[in-house]
């Protein structure tokens, strides 16, 4: 009888070793997942703080990219700014840049302004002769070319001496009359600051060192914000293209402004990129707006009738009470979401096999654009190529 004791109390022994060491083992695994959760939460803080902001995604079970891949970085000199010019004339309180002449620089050319047939007859009938000429000159850029544009408006007076016989050629439409600088150059300048991104600072030290052109940039950011008022009304045609057409997008990017009346420095403004447009004839858009966002939105998609391609941003969250639009999501917002967790998760899952298909996507874009797709090509190619993608997820959900 003692030897079966001993033998059950042992049994009991190991039968509670056994379930001590399964509580063990399962403690254990919950160690070891929370202990990868707080790498993965780690990993992915460092690479918020420190990483790269590409959203290049590369798997880390197979990490090689391009041999030849990389991107341009500008140095630290070049990103410095404005250097102060050595030139300058110290002021009590306040420092002056001495002013160049460009006149003596640049080369110049003389647009005579005759006046018309009918304004050099004098009432007595006798032919004005041209005594003087009222000028004006203006900085000029023609591709590759800067140069003085000097007009010269021609003043006639009768030989009789008539009274009021004195009479001056009307001065030529220009979209900003009080604008020393020719419409070629202001375009030069949109373009320069706005499509080219080259900030004002970098445009002024390029017309000084390599034109020898004094322009400040103070006077060139006064004449882009002036041409707003006179350029509203293409503005407004535009608009009308994007509001016509069954498809368009909308995106807002966070904006800064300093010294904006009735609101503080550190308060965020947004900027609006519109596009849309039948083909031939697309338009982008761009528009700043400082509050009532979802108001602004409504407001400026009144009587569009279609597909509006947007992101999760609240701001469209009552778009689609509007007759006849339809938000469609977008796919490069959605892929974010699957990124992080694609390189924290260890093996396959669901978040690599969507990466996996968000390439195969990108590919036929890629193919799209590299052979210049006319927008029907664009469409069938689509179809085409995404179907195989769109089969095998339906087989996967099955």
């Amino acid at each position: 009888m003692k030897i079966e004791k001993i033998i059950e109390n042992q049994n009991e022994e190991i039968q509670t070793l056994k379930a001590e060491l399964t509580t063990s083992q399962k403690r254990c695994e919950q160690y070891m997942q929370a202990y990868d959760q707080l790498q993965h939460q780690l990993k992915e803080l460092l690479r918020n703080r420190f990483g790269k902001k590409s959203e290049r995604f590369i798997d880390p079970e197979n990490p090689q990219t391009c041999l030849f891949g990389g991107n341009n970085r500008f140095s630290i000199e070049d990103m410095a700014g404005e250097k102060i010019l050595e030139n300058e004339i110290q002021i009590p309180a306040h420092s002056r840049k001495k002013k160049n002449t460009i006149e003596k620089n640049l080369p110049c050319r003389i647009e005579i302004i005759p006046l018309s047939e009918q304004d050099r007859i004098c009432s007595c009938a006798a032919c004005k002769k041209v005594i003087s000429y009222e000028t004006k000159k203006s900085l000029h850029h023609h591709p590759a070319i800067f140069e003085i544009l000097e007009q010269r408006r021609e003043i006639a007076v009768c030989p009789n001496g008539c009274d009021g016989s004195m009479i001056t050629a009307p001065v030529p439409l220009h979209i900003l009359p009080k604008v020393k600088a020719t419409e070629e150059f202001l375009s030069f300048l949109v373009v320069s600051k706005l499509d080219d991104r080259q900030p004002l600072y970098h445009l002024e030290k390029q017309l000084r060192e390599r034109h020898g052109i004094d322009c400040a940039r103070q006077n060139m950011a006064r004449w882009v914000i002036d041409l707003i008022s006179p350029m509203q009304p293409l503005y407004n045609l535009y608009k009308d293209q994007v509001i016509e057409y069954d498809v368009s997008a909308c995106d807002a990017t966070t904006l800064q402004v300093l010294d904006e009346p009735g609101r503080k420095a550190e308060t965020k403004s947004y900027m609006y990129c519109m596009c849309g447009g039948a083909p031939g004839k697309e338009v982008v858009l761009y528009e700043y707006n400082d509050r009532e966002h979802k108001k602004f939105i409504a407001d400026w998609f009144a009587g569009f009738a279609g597909y509006l391609h947007v992101d999760g941003d609240n701001f469209f969250e009552d778009m689609p009470e509007l007759p006849g639009v339809i938000l469609v999501n977008c796919n490069a917002h959605g892929r974010r979401k699957f990124e992080p967790i694609a390189l924290g998760a260890k093996g396959k899952g669901l978040a690599k096999e969507a990466m996996r298909r968000y390439k195969e996507l990108y590919k036929i874009e890629r193919k799209a654009k590299d052979n210049n797709f006319s927008t029907s090509e664009r469409y069938e190619l689509r179809q085409k190529e995404s179907r195989p993608l769109m089969d095998s997820s339906d087989a996967n959900t099955k």
